[in-house]
């Protein structure tokens, strides 16, 4: 199976691309061609828009690409490419998909229902109902910035809409018309499985009493007395209390002082949160990092041997990382995976099955194993939280999937494109609009 780049993946289902197609060519000069399908420059402009909004969140580059000297930088020094080169080209290839994909919607003999259209239009309407007070002029001005106008940006919701009937034709609703074979296939390609022993390198911050000792609980709000210890009197003799009426029982350390008496066994404590109620956390200082790298090293070395089985007792008894209990046979990514250390998915899949890395990131320290994937584990309902979508119901790489076999559909189609070199000139990333809504 073909390859096909992970960013016109996300430009295909979330940025929303779209095609000028035939009387489109008299609202602005002719890109491109397919037979009798054409996409005018000013849909490219829109497009470019797009992929710069997204650019500019903080999902990728942030503020930063807000800036026209940002688009001037090296990507890649090698070749002196720069962002705007690439990305102009990254959006130029997602908009001859989307030409070949009307080409081929229209050979196939499809036709959208009524409903898809009736859809569009009144999402057109409340578009400038609520941007522009219901003026289509005014609604006009604002997409301009872009490159189009009412009639371009409904045409774009009209062609969306054949590119996802297309796709509902050739796969089916969520993919099921794909056949098992391709979806293992897509699956051993892409996904790997992983074990690690995993060390913090920071620590919570906890409640603490007067004396500054972490305060243990046996419930949501009674504090864990060891009521072996010396009940605590006032002065008239009275039992102590706190403020839930329970006895306080304390004892007396080395130097004198009186202190609280916890019963650590069953207890929990209770993180201190910050205004957003997030926990807080304090980072290991320099002595504690030596002593966590130096443990570190020590866990690595008796990995050396490669052996799954004497790994997974390491993981047993080292790892801190409670994920474990909930997928015992380790983790399934991919190399778009959100998981919160990014270094070591790069890592993962820059290693063999049996490699043990030793990685580094901002929450602690990852002994990392990479392990042969089970077959079809998307369908074992251990990996549940993993593979299935809460939303569709099915699996979470099916849109994934279906925009590699559309490619592949397509790429006949797109070799037939002609586009007109002078006028994709004038067009680039670095001078378009930041677009985020249309």
């Amino acid at each position: 199976m073909k390859s096909v780049k992970r960013l016109i993946a996300v430009i295909l289902v979330l940025a929303l691309l779209a095609v000028g197609f035939a009387g489109c060519a008299a609202k602005g000069k002719t890109l491109m061609k397919l037979d009798g399908s054409e996409m005018s420059v000013n849909l490219f402009w829109l497009y470019l828009s797009r992929m710069k909004g997204m650019l500019c969140t903080t999902a990728y580059f942030g503020n930063s690409a807000t800036g026209s000297e940002f688009w001037d930088t090296w990507m890649d020094a090698d070749t002196w490419t720069t962002y705007n080169d690439h990305y102009t080209k990254v959006v130029l290839e997602a908009s001859k998909t989307y030409l070949a994909a009307v080409a081929l919607f229209e050979e196939r003999g499809l036709k959208l229902p009524d409903s898809y259209i009736q859809e569009i239009d009144a999402e057109m309407e409340e578009l400038v109902l609520k941007e522009a007070d219901g003026s289509k002029t005014a609604f006009n001005a604002i997409i301009g910035e872009y490159g189009v106008n009412y009639e371009m940006l409904r045409e774009a919701y009209i062609v969306e809409a054949k590119i996802d009937y297309l796709e509902e034709s050739l796969f089916g609703v969520n993919g099921k018309k794909i056949g098992a074979n391709l979806i293992e296939e897509y699956y051993l390609e892409n996904y790997a499985r992983f074990k690690q022993i995993f060390l913090y390198s920071y620590e919570y911050v906890y409640e603490v009493d007067d004396n500054g000792d972490i305060v243990y609980y046996r419930d949501a709000t009674h504090i864990s007395y060891d009521t072996e210890k010396t009940a605590k009197k006032n002065a008239d003799g009275s039992y102590a209390t706190d403020a839930n009426g329970d006895r306080i029982y304390v004892y007396t350390d080395e130097d004198g002082k009186e202190r609280i008496a916890y019963k650590l066994e069953g207890a929990t404590r209770k993180p201190v949160t910050d205004e957003k109620g997030n926990a807080v956390t304090r980072p290991y200082n320099d002595t504690e990092m030596e002593v966590l790298t130096d443990e570190a090293n020590d866990i690595f070395d008796l990995t050396q041997k490669g052996d799954a089985i004497g790994f997974d007792a390491l993981v047993t008894k080292y790892s801190e990382d409670t994920g474990i209990n909930d997928f015992p046979n380790g983790y399934y990514v991919t190399e778009d995976t959100n998981y919160e250390s990014p270094e070591v998915i790069k890592a993962l899949f820059q290693m063999a099955v049996g490699d043990v890395r030793m990685i580094k990131s901002d929450y602690g320290i990852h002994i990392v194993m990479r392990y042969e994937t089970e077959p079809a584990a998307y369908t074992d309902s251990e990996y549940e939280d993993l593979f299935i979508s809460p939303t569709t119901g099915t699996y979470v790489f099916i849109n994934d999937l279906i925009s590699e076999l559309l490619a592949e559909y397509l790429e006949p189609y797109k070799s037939k494109i002609v586009v007109d070199e002078k006028v994709l000139a004038t067009a680039d990333i670095k001078r378009a609009g930041i677009n985020y809504y249309y």
